[in-house]
């Protein structure tokens, strides 16, 4: 995006069309400082780092549930967590309200016994607020490869789709209705 792209599209978020922002290898501060120093860091309901904010996750790194909301309504998240591969570490602002963090796990082996040790803290997954008189949210993992882990498949059933000249899909159901949720309440439809 140009800068001025950006400001046209910071100004239509504070007329109130929402904005999400989904995480990636070059999303939020990335390696080269991709949305850093434009008019996201006043949109968006998340602090970006200064410094590379890729966290990549060999071992389990497990979604937490910490507020009831309709982004999450009639989402299992406390009951069957999903995982992710890796996610860009941002820090809520005052006024940005922590639906899901993200928590990484070690793992160990002893005597063919699996040990897990859960991280002291966990980070900022998803973020939601507002700017004007738009709604913002910021998602800090991949919808898609590499970081997307097993939240694709995360359901209890599979949703097929297919987009015009594309090959199709197959997802978990609670993957497609938690970002069909996403985009809903950023949209003002929930």
């Amino acid at each position: 995006f140009t800068g001025g792209q950006l400001d046209r599209l910071a100004r239509k978020v504070r007329d109130g069309m929402g904005l999400v922002m989904i995480g990636g290898w070059e999303s939020f501060t990335g390696p080269n400082r991709e949305y850093t120093a434009t008019v996201l860091k006043d949109v968006l309901p998340v602090i970006m780092q200064e410094t590379d904010d890729r966290v990549n996750c060999p071992q389990p790194c497990l979604i937490e549930k910490h507020r009831e909301h309709p982004i999450l309504e009639n989402l299992p998240f406390a009951e069957t967590p999903p995982g992710i591969g890796g996610f860009n570490r941002v820090q809520a602002k005052r006024d940005g309200v922590v639906l899901l963090s993200s928590r990484r796990f070690s793992v160990r082996v002893a005597a063919g016994e699996f040990a897990f040790q859960a991280a002291a803290a966990a980070d900022p997954l998803l973020v939601v607020g507002s700017y004007g008189k738009g709604r913002t949210a910021a998602f800090a993992s991949d919808v898609a490869p590499h970081w997307v882990g097993g939240l694709v498949d995360w359901g209890d059933g599979r949703v097929c789709a297919q987009g015009p000249g594309a090959g199709a899909i197959e997802v978990g159901n609670w993957y497609a209705r938690f970002f069909a949720n996403i985009l809903r309440w950023a949209g003002g439809m929930i």
